[in-house]
């Protein structure tokens, strides 16, 4: 595709087609020898041909496969932080409510909220990243953030308003 070109929706769809069908059972085959369930490999590939039908114009390429490699590989990284955050989820709240059966809905709310703070938390500048993760993860005051980070706690107190603004909103 030439970077110039300006494609119909039709024209579109059919260059999306092409790639599904020339490529699609290659990326399956090459998800399965990264990954252990062959149910993530192809649900990663149905994932990376929706996320370029859904971005198409963003895609600027002349080796489809290097495109879909980098895609599948972002997709197999956030399923892999995802299933992390799960595991750990799941295994504090087995430690910390032995007792207790949560449902599995409850559970699955949970790990998604989780997912989207960490998601909003990435996406945080830098420093506001950093102040958040020391105040509210490592339960740092502002005096040990200040020394740690070298900078003035109301750099902090802005920075982690800012963070926990961004959180607030985007969990509304």
């Amino acid at each position: 595709m030439l970077s110039d070109q300006i494609l119909t929706k039709q024209q579109v769809n059919q260059h999306i087609d092409g790639l599904y069908r020339e490529h699609q059972s290659w990326l399956y085959a090459w998800l399965c020898k990264k990954m252990s369930n062959h149910c993530d490999a192809a649900d990663l590939t149905q994932d990376t041909f929706v996320k370029i039908m859904s971005r198409y114009a963003d895609y600027y390429y002349y080796e489809p496969r290097a495109l879909l490699t980098t895609i599948a590989k972002s997709l197999m990284f956030n399923l892999y932080r995802r299933k992390k955050i799960e595991q750990a989820y799941l295994s504090a709240l087995a430690d910390a409510y032995p007792e207790h059966s949560i449902s599995l809905e409850e559970q699955m709310l949970w790990i998604e909220t989780l997912c989207e703070l960490c998601d909003i938390i990435d996406a945080l500048p830098e420093r506001q990243k950093q102040v958040f993760m020391l105040s509210q993860l490592q339960g740092l005051n502002y005096a040990q953030i200040a020394q740690q980070l070298n900078i003035s706690i109301s750099t902090i107190k802005r920075d982690l308003t800012h963070a926990m603004a961004a959180c607030f909103m985007a969990m509304e």
